[in-house]
């Protein structure tokens, strides 16, 4: 089955891409991440291994929510270390970096610098990034 591609939009609504092979493509049509499924865990939304702009990303990443900020520079997603916990991260593409919020969270918007939670018990929670976080290169 050939890959899903996902063109985003510039507004920073997340889109969901999980269960198979995608390729996901930025608001400004500059970054590619491709999704090369794996595998899932018994109940589980399924995990993936991920390219980005023909760079390996390292870990699993969980196949759910994505979103690009307005300029995509940033992509925002679940990615695991190694099987099975969860991290929100959020990857600089243009600095090949990435950092995690400090807790985890399914759905979000981006507004960068602000990544709102969405859905029931965190809708609206705010994580800031601030410049002060802890980057760590792919």
């Amino acid at each position: 089955m050939d890959p899903k591609v996902i063109q985003f939009t510039a507004d920073g609504t997340s889109n969901w891409a999980g269960m198979r092979d995608y390729i996901l493509i930025s608001p400004n049509q500059l970054h590619r991440i491709v999704l090369t499924y794996k595998g899932e865990p018994p109940h589980g939304d399924s995990y993936h291994r991920g390219l980005i702009d023909g760079r390996i990303f390292p870990g699993y990443i969980w196949g759910c929510m994505f979103a690009f900020s307005a300029c995509s520079r940033y992509v925002i997603f679940s990615w695991m270390t190694k099987l099975y916990a969860r991290q929100t991260v959020v990857v600089d593409l243009k600095e090949k970096r990435y950092t995690c919020l400090r807790e985890y969270i399914y759905d979000f918007t981006v507004a960068w610098p602000v990544i709102t939670a969405k859905g029931q018990g965190v809708d609206g929670k705010q994580f800031v990034l601030e410049g002060s976080e802890i980057w760590l290169a792919y």
